[in-house]
């Protein structure tokens, strides 16, 4: 009766627990987030696995740090947002519930602006010649410098994305999502562990599934562009 009094009293103690392990507090936090790494580089490999025209270990291995990379910024944004958004009068819904809402928002209709954005790239790397930044292509044999410009660049892109999502959508449409990520928390504030579960582990894992493999498909090089190490498949 005691522990029930004190989730009723004092919820936004347990809230304020639960989002500091978003924040990589404990080590089953570091777990949450090894697990999701592993997630997510599954995913690749078996799209790698079953492609009928398979990029070089070395090409492969650019393209996925690239997403690596990119997918760190976007994390950490992801939180920033998630922090930001959130109510502190505990009358909505808490970083959490925010962070959950605002990673499926903005993976939803990031991908659409990230298809739009790669289009923007390709078409004025090929105007303005600037090979160095043709996505997926990093010379015969592969060097580090295209890569490492093009993963900077497309680090920019993926995270500022979720910037732009945020004033878009986000931003305008606060009030009502912020009702919604409280009613999705509602049911789960006595359960502090499978409210973490679902926020850092299932939707990311799902969501994040389609979303590697989407953008895999982005950032390679495709042979009708003159590069044959890669394809779209």
């Amino acid at each position: 009766a005691m522990s029930e009094s004190v989730l009723v009293m004092q919820p936004s103690s347990r809230l304020d627990d639960y989002e500091r392990c978003t924040l990589l507090a404990g080590s089953f936090d570091y777990l949450v987030q090894i697990s999701l790494v592993f997630a997510a580089m599954g995913t690749l490999l078996y799209k790698r696995r079953i492609a009928k025209h398979k990029r070089p270990w070395v090409v492969w291995a650019f393209d996925t740090s690239k997403q690596a990379y990119a997918g760190v910024l976007q994390h950490l944004v992801n939180m920033a947002l998630g922090m930001a958004f959130a109510s502190n009068d505990g009358a909505g819904g808490s970083e959490c519930a925010w962070y959950l809402v605002n990673f499926v928002i903005t993976t939803v209709l990031g991908i659409a602006l990230l298809i739009g954005a790669m289009r923007v790239w390709r078409y004025a790397v090929e105007e303005m010649g600037w090979t160095l930044l043709r996505s997926g292509e990093y010379g015969d044999p592969p060097s580090w410098k295209p890569w490492l410009a093009q993963m900077l660049v497309w680090g920019f892109v993926a995270s500022g994305e979720k910037v732009v999502t945020a004033f878009l959508v986000i931003i305008p449409l606060h009030a009502q999502l912020d009702g919604l990520a409280e009613w999705i928390e509602a049911p789960l504030r006595p359960y502090p562990n499978i409210e973490l579960l679902l926020v850092m582990v299932l939707a990311p894992m799902l969501l994040n599934a389609l979303y590697f493999w989407v953008i895999d498909n982005l950032i390679k090089l495709d042979v009708g562009h003159g590069g044959s190490s890669s394809s779209l498949h």
